[in-house]
């Protein structure tokens, strides 16, 4: 008689899907199995399980639910899976199964169980309760639809929302950089004003003026009649001017009829630059009366700045930048003075000007900055 071969297969740590763990625990199989009962584990790995049948008889192939319960000190951890019956040994009753049904809660509970078997720790019922509770999976990531394609006018919306945020940025830096700049560079005056080159006509004596020049004249030539200045002979002789050979009487009577009438003409070729006074206006002595403006002189500024001639930074002969009130620049205006102004206690600088201004401009505001020579005034 032939006899039969049979090739034996070993099967190795490392070939091994799950590590294999002999756990103390039992097997309960529930009314949905084909039997029912409590059985003895023999080894037990996160894929199956393996236990003693005894007399029972389970084909392979067979689905059975029950649960699996380790006694962890005082209680029992009860662990529900429903197995698929793999193979049973004959001699030893030894039935292996694989799951079909177990969660990921009680998975992760084996696991630990396995994990401290295999480290030589006991397993204690708080580690169980901190490993239901604690999150040992990553939450799944959300699947992003993916935007639909922009159209032209989106695009075109998005750039020039970027260009307005970018020009609005470019303005605040060049705005903090021009202060910036004013500030450490540059020293404007405290007041500045026009001093155009002329003359102020005064009253002579105390009297009645008669204009001798057209109404709305502003011009005027050298040596022209400007006005006449009418005054009674007691004007006079209030200022010191006796007549001791007449008689008291006669003295009055002459001084009430004697009228005495000055004119008065153009010290020069000039401009009317304020006329202060109306024909046949009573007017006393030293009032003015009109001021006259020689627009072909040299244009001089005068300006009051504070602190000393140190910190200013700035001497007879530099330049200065004047700035007058029609927005036109002078960058050329050479400083010709710079004394200590007595009745405000600033500094006073007298500047001559390169541009021609009309006689309206006497007394009129400009701005004075004095900057290095090598730095322009923006």
């Amino acid at each position: 008689m032939e006899e039969k071969k049979v090739r034996q297969v070993h099967e190795s740590q490392e070939e091994r899907q799950h590590v294999r763990v002999k756990l103390q625990g039992s097997l309960r199989l529930r009314m949905q199995s084909p039997v029912k009962g409590i059985f003895s584990l023999e080894d037990v790995s996160l894929g199956g399980l393996s236990f003693i049948a005894g007399q029972v008889n389970l084909t392979p192939g067979t689905l059975c639910h029950g649960e699996i319960v380790f006694r962890l000190g005082r209680a029992n951890l009860s662990m529900p899976i429903s197995f698929k019956v793999i193979y049973q040994q004959a001699d030893s009753q030894r039935v292996g199964g694989q799951y079909t049904v177990i969660d990921q809660q009680n998975t992760d509970l084996l696991r630990l169980l396995i994990s401290n078997y295999l480290a030589g720790e006991l397993t204690e019922l708080d580690d169980v309760i901190d490993n239901m509770k604690r999150e040992n999976y990553v939450a799944t990531r959300k699947n992003k639809q993916q935007a639909a394609g922009r159209t032209f006018w989106d695009r075109a919306r998005a750039m020039s929302v970027s260009i307005l945020f970018f020009v609005a940025g470019l303005l605040a830096f060049l705005f903090v950089a021009w202060k910036l700049y004013q500030h450490a560079f540059l020293t404007h005056a405290e007041d500045a004003w026009v001093s155009l080159p002329g003359k102020t006509v005064l009253m002579p004596e105390n009297g009645y003026v008669q204009l001798l020049i057209p109404e709305g004249t502003t011009q005027v030539e050298q040596g022209q009649p400007l006005l006449t200045v009418s005054s009674r002979l007691v004007a006079r002789l209030n200022n010191g001017v006796l007549l001791d050979s007449l008689d008291p009487k006669q003295v009055r009577a002459l001084v009430d009829a004697a009228v005495f009438d000055v004119t008065l003409n153009s010290p020069c070729d000039c401009e009317i630059a304020e006329l202060q006074v109306q024909d046949g206006e009573f007017v006393h002595k030293d009032n003015v009366l009109m001021k006259l403006v020689d627009p072909s002189g040299p244009v001089s500024i005068t300006a009051l700045f504070s602190g000393n001639a140190a910190s200013l930074d700035a001497g007879v002969g530099e330049t200065v930048t004047v700035r007058y009130l029609d927005g036109e620049t002078d960058g050329s205006a050479t400083i010709t003075q710079l004394v200590r102004d007595e009745e405000s206690g600033l500094l006073r600088m007298q500047i001559s000007g390169s541009r021609e201004l009309p006689s309206s401009a006497q007394n009129q505001p400009v701005s004075v900055t004095v900057h290095p020579a090598w730095l322009p005034v923006l």
